[in-house]
């Protein structure tokens, strides 16, 4: 089950979330819903997820595919880090839209945003401790999430942790692509199962994947998987 099993474009999903962010009231909504504020609605049981990856204020972190930066401003304000947290997002949209949203929680000093594809990250090599990523992985067709996950485990320090959550595949999922033809979801997007995460992990170069429990989602209310790889 799947939006599409082909290519994906994810420069054009990126620009289709900036229209979405951007124009009349279903912009002025999105925005409520992806920022700090909204969390709870989209996120609901994110720092049940979060603690998983046992952050500390060490930790070098980066958000891939960030959005408006409602996580990473979630996280600095519950921890001091010592570095600042990094973002990135194919959207220059929503990259702009981040950074006022991190000016007016007065994390300019603590967070980092810039544009950049899942695939192409523009980082050295063991730059981060922990790298996390929600429900951006759909967006991403077999190839370019085979590349992401090389990035990341690139990027990763030995030892790293890779935390990410994403829409299960499953019978109760139907709902998902039902709602997603209603608002206009932007398509392509292709959703995967625990053993199809898994495999690509190991084969990109991580190891000791375990299944972390997400709770339960308000919005929308189907099935996600969330798991938790070591570099």
């Amino acid at each position: 089950m799947g939006g599409n099993s082909g290519r994906i474009d994810e420069t054009a999903v990126g620009a289709r979330y900036g229209e979405w962010f951007t124009r009349g009231l279903r912009g002025i909504g999105m925005r409520y819903v992806f920022s700090r504020r909204g969390l709870w609605v989209i996120n609901t049981p994110y720092r049940r997820i979060l603690s998983a990856a046992a952050i500390t204020r060490q930790d070098r972190v980066l958000d891939l595919g960030c959005g408006i930066g409602n996580i990473l401003i979630a996280l600095a304000e519950r921890i001091d880090f010592a570095q600042p947290l990094h973002g990135v997002d194919v959207s220059p949209d929503l990259i702009r839209i981040g950074e006022h949203e991190i000016a007016r929680a007065g994390g300019q000093d603590r967070i980092t945003l810039q544009v950049a594809p899942a695939t192409r990250l523009p980082f050295e090599e063991a730059a981060f401790d922990v790298v996390l990523t929600s429900h951006v992985l759909k967006h991403l067709d077999d190839a370019a999430l085979f590349a992401s996950f090389r990035e990341v485990a690139r990027v990763l320090a030995p030892g790293g942790r890779f935390l990410l959550w994403e829409f299960d595949k499953s019978p109760r999922s139907a709902l998902l692509f039902w709602s997603a033809r209603l608002s206009g979801l932007p398509p392509p997007f292709q959703l995967r199962t625990l053993s199809e995460f898994s495999r690509t992990l190991v084969s990109t170069g991580f190891h000791r994947v375990v299944r972390v429990h997400t709770g339960f989602f308000l919005l929308p209310p189907v099935p996600r998987i969330a798991l938790l790889a070591t570099r």
